[in-house]
């Protein structure tokens, strides 16, 4: 069990994340949640207290360079290094990437890939100072398989995992660990964007996990320093044989992303 660590969330204040803290600070953790939304982060903060006193809460927008370096020497400097950093906060829209403005892909990229990047880079001095460490990344099922009509997202969590891998050889040496979390769809404010409410209703959509087995499976990942855990389980099998036989399941699985797009832009007509 997971007990006495300081543990920082980043996109703390709602979904995976602040569920995540709930069940962490009932193990006797310190935490601390930070998020862009000030509001919810200090509602949440509020909620979260009264599981037990030691949580805290930060503001940070990790597409932002100097908010990141200015959140983490705020936390350094309160509660010094973390053990255990775990980088949630992201996003997505539901466009396709022709209709989607170039802005809107680049906070993409920075908010689900380099926001991460950034958060591991300026804490990492003092967990390499302090001879230990953990770093979760939050990626999703999209960072292993090809998902429509979500490219620019599902590029970036594709980037984070790779990115992941590569950091866990360069930093085992440092004692720092490395692990990457794929879950599939979890109910949370993650769809409340009106890109995602306003699509046209399909049967994948209803798939879904609840968040409390997804941050069981975060927790059960930092525990066993397992690098790439899949949510649920069986997407790693679903992985596995688009890798070994390709040209059987790629076609069958490119009709569904097909069908996605096609659906998309007859709901539009």
């Amino acid at each position: 069990m997971i007990s006495k660590k300081n543990i920082v969330i980043t996109g703390g204040s709602s979904g995976i994340g602040k569920q995540l803290a709930s069940d962490l600070l009932r193990q006797n953790n310190k935490v601390i949640i930070a998020s862009n939304d000030l509001h919810k982060l200090e509602c949440a903060r509020q909620e979260l207290s009264n599981i037990s006193p030691d949580i805290d809460s930060y503001y940070v927008d990790v597409s932002d360079l100097n908010s990141v370096r200015d959140f983490v020497d705020k936390v350094i400097f309160n509660h010094g290094c973390p053990d255990i950093l775990v980088n949630n906060a992201g996003y997505a829209t539901y466009r396709t990437f022709e209709e989607t403005p170039i802005d809107e892909i680049e906070h993409l990229v920075s908010v689900n890939l380099l926001g991460a990047i950034r958060c591991a880079h300026f804490f990492l001095p003092a967990m390499l100072a302090q001879g230990h460490g953990s770093i979760l990344n939050i990626a999703s099922i999209a960072g292993k398989m090809v998902i429509t009509p979500n490219c620019t997202y599902g590029a970036s969590k594709h980037g984070m995992v790779g990115w992941s891998e590569a950091l866990k050889y360069e930093l085992s040496r440092f004692n720092i660990n490395i692990s990457v979390i794929c879950p599939g769809r979890v109910e949370t404010a993650f769809f409340d964007h009106e890109t995602f409410r306003t699509r046209a209703p399909r049967v994948e959509t209803q798939m879904t996990i609840p968040i409390e087995i997804v941050s069981k499976k975060i927790i059960e990942a930092i525990e066993k320093r397992r690098f790439l855990t899949y949510i649920p389980s069986y997407y790693g099998f679903i992985v596995w044989l688009i890798n070994v036989i390709p040209f059987i399941i790629k076609p069958i699985y490119g009709k569904l992303l097909s069908s996605r797009i096609e659906t998309l832009y007859h709901t539009k007509k």
